[in-house]
């Protein structure tokens, strides 16, 4: 055997060209093809952890909406004029402001900061971190960055903007692993979908005169031979520019014209290989 014909070598044989899918169906065993489903899957959510890898800010008004809903124009005015140094706020006037939804404020004493917290919710703007608390959640301490600065904010979405980013930069990672996660899942349930229904119909139609399939495993195989190029094409295209609806369009539109090159080029080969 040579080395071509080996694991993953054969398998990356098999997918660039119609003839090379259909003689290559026979390849790999069911442990590589769920292999190969996982990596094929995997190459559609590298532009998605990029996408999010690249973001500055995610808005966190639907995450804290009672928080944030203590913001107003007042608070605006109460902060602007605040000054931060590398991520300390240094605080004139301190402020401690309470309504129906919760407490909000700044340069608090620490008797100031538990009683704001026995709230339902609160926003606190303290030395070194802000912290937001929203009903029975857990309070979320985000550390002030050292570009932190309230000093250009005019309105009151210029101030939930900038808490945003604060959020976003404390737990990007976070935020990035579970959108990752969440979109690899979704796209995994979408690939064996299509994989598992094209299989079955091409498996259904094995008897047919045009391509000579012997099981349901062979069927797979080819499948996942021809949505190959068409995952490779999708993932670059969404490197390029991201759009997850876009990429699963070029991913299904791949699968379906190889798999007509496939039936073309696949009743091509049978017959050859009958006339040898």
């Amino acid at each position: 055997m040579s080395m071509s014909d080996r694991f993953p070598l054969n398998y990356f044989k098999s997918i660039w060209t119609p003839k090379q899918v259909y003689v290559g169906r026979r390849n790999l065993n069911w442990f590589q093809l769920i292999f190969i489903l996982l990596f094929l899957n995997a190459l559609l959510v590298i532009p998605v952890t990029l996408h999010y890898t690249k973001m500055d800010d995610l808005p966190i008004d639907g995450t804290f909406p009672n928080a944030f809903s203590l913001i107003d124009e007042s608070v605006v005015a109460e902060l602007k004029d605040e000054q931060f140094v590398n991520g300390t706020m240094e605080v004139k006037e301190p402020f401690y402001i309470e309504k129906d939804q919760g407490v909000i404020g700044a340069g608090l004493e620490e008797g100031e900061v538990e009683k704001a917290l026995e709230k339902e919710n609160a926003l606190l703007f303290l030395e070194k971190e802000l912290l937001l608390k929203e009903g029975d959640h857990p309070v979320s301490e985000v550390p002030f960055t050292k570009d932190f600065d309230l000093s250009k904010i005019e309105t009151v979405d210029d101030l939930k903007e900038e808490i945003s980013r604060q959020w976003f930069v404390h737990n990007k990672s976070f935020v990035v692993g579970s959108f990752s996660f969440i979109i690899f899942t979704i796209l995994l349930v979408s690939l064996l979908t299509i994989v598992l229904g094209a299989s079955l119909f091409i498996y259904l139609a094995r008897r047919s005169r045009l391509i000579n399939i012997r099981s349901f495993k062979e069927s797979v195989n080819l499948i996942v031979n021809c949505i190959s190029l068409g995952s490779i094409v999708a993932m670059i295209g969404g490197l390029i520019y991201f759009d997850i609806i876009v990429m699963i369009m070029i991913q299904s539109l791949g699968l379906v014209f190889m798999l007509l090159a496939v039936f073309f080029k696949g009743a091509k080969y049978e017959t050859e290989q009958a006339t040898d």
